[in-house]
């Protein structure tokens, strides 16, 4: 009767997000400090997926995180694939890393 409590999942702290690193990224970038000025200049500090690519994210050795599709600056955006930490498989159109259908 009182084991509902075993299906619990807490949510994560914050100090717990921190953990969760990127394992792998293949793709296209973009970085917004980029100079055309001077491209000798390390552009490199803040890269951000876009275009089209794959990346997945880890937390304690588990993939919590894992999609395919179209990025825009960062963001899940346009046709893709997420497959969540639960195993959920969300197929469809993205908008600023949002499943919208």
């Amino acid at each position: 009767m009182f084991n509902w409590w075993r299906n619990f999942r807490r949510p994560m702290r914050d100090e717990e997000y921190e953990k969760i690193v990127l394992h792998e990224y293949s793709g296209q970038v973009i970085s917004s400090e980029y100079n055309v000025d001077d491209p000798d200049a390390y552009p490199f500090h803040a890269l951000f997926p876009h275009g089209s690519g794959t990346i997945k994210y880890i937390y304690n050795g588990e993939v919590v995180e894992q999609y395919e599709g179209e990025f825009e600056a960062g963001q899940y955006q346009g046709k893709g694939t997420l497959i969540d930490k639960h195993g959920e498989v969300h197929e469809g159109e993205f908008k600023a890393n949002l499943f919208v259908g």
